[in-house]
């Protein structure tokens, strides 16, 4: 009995697996080709699907569109901010104290990462120490750092007050150039020094002053989508008539300083609300009420400061 049971479970054995062998090797191909067509199904199916996520996502798009042909953001007529500029700010100028174009550019490079009410304490013992431009080239620089220590990065800002003095003596004849291309070869003049100084001082339109007040501002009012000054100034001038650069810079510039600050712009008291995409709250009054408030509160400030020189000839 015992063989009879051995080649029994032997040959379960034997045909159990080749049935499992034949099961398999018929089932492979088929698996086989069932495998490419499984996965030319699944890679069809993908591309559908992010078609319609892209599709979806797209629909944002529409609002991009709303803002121009070329995607421009929406802002007020310029026409219509500068009216209101103009009576919110009737006197534009310069909150740096100066007598002639040297000490207002010596001053615009001292506030540099300063503040004008640093500089205005600085620059009066600065030009009664060393009045002209041969004086200050010749100063000694420790003696110069001194002076200026409190408007901050005074030994840079030392060493480039006194070469730009002796640059104005030996290629200008004493003098500040009168033109772009010359201001800027200055050491310590970049291009919003010397938009400053053109305008303020000469009255020449060379550009609009884009300073960190006058960007907030520009920005906020949708003037520009750009971060870089270059750029910033680049928009505004295709925005603005040349006429309005000079008064402009200093209205932005002001504007920006005393009523629409970065942390807590007045809103409700400005002039411009209506007109501004980045309000953060309703207006006070007519915008006349408004802007005849800052005007106010502006020509308090504005006692003893210079206009523009050019202005005053």
């Amino acid at each position: 009995m015992r063989p009879l049971v051995k080649v029994k479970v032997s040959s379960k054995k034997k045909t159990t697996g080749s049935v499992r062998r034949r099961v398999q090797s018929a089932a492979t191909p088929a698996a086989k080709a069932a495998r490419p067509a499984a996965k030319t199904v699944t890679k069809t199916a993908k591309p559908a699907a992010k078609t319609i996520t892209k599709s979806a996502k797209q629909k944002p798009a529409k609002k991009t569109a709303a803002r121009g042909a070329r995607g421009r953001l929406k802002h007020a007529e310029p026409q219509l901010l500068i009216e209101r500029f103009q009576a919110a700010i009737p006197d534009p100028h310069v909150e740096l104290h100066f007598k002639d174009p040297w000490q207002l550019l010596v001053a615009v490079i001292l506030s540099a990462q300063s503040t004008d009410r640093t500089v205005n304490q600085v620059t009066p013992v600065l030009f009664q120490r060393w009045p002209t431009p041969e004086a200050l080239a010749d100063a000694a620089q420790e003696d110069v750092e001194l002076v200026v220590k409190s408007t901050g990065f005074f030994r840079n800002k030392a060493k480039a007050i006194r070469a730009a003095s002796r640059m104005l003596i030996e290629r200008f004849g004493g003098s500040v150039p009168r033109t772009l291309e010359e201001l800027v070869e200055v050491p310590g003049v970049a291009r919003k020094t010397a938009n400053v100084v053109l305008g303020a001082a000469y009255g020449v339109s060379s550009g609009i002053v884009t300073d960190t007040h006058a960007m907030r501002v520009a920005q906020r009012l949708a003037l520009t989508r750009e971060q870089a000054p270059e750029k910033i100034e680049a928009d505004l001038c295709q925005v603005f008539a040349r006429e309005h650069w000079i008064a402009l810079s200093h209205m932005l510039v002001l504007h920006g300083r005393h009523l629409c600050t970065a942390r807590a712009p007045a809103c409700s008291r400005c002039a411009l609300n209506e007109l501004c995409p980045a309000r953060l709250s309703p207006p006070d009054g007519s915008w006349h009420e408004r802007a005849a408030q800052e005007a106010s509160d502006m020509a308090e400030r504005s006692l003893g400061f210079v206009r523009a020189l050019a202005a005053r000839a």
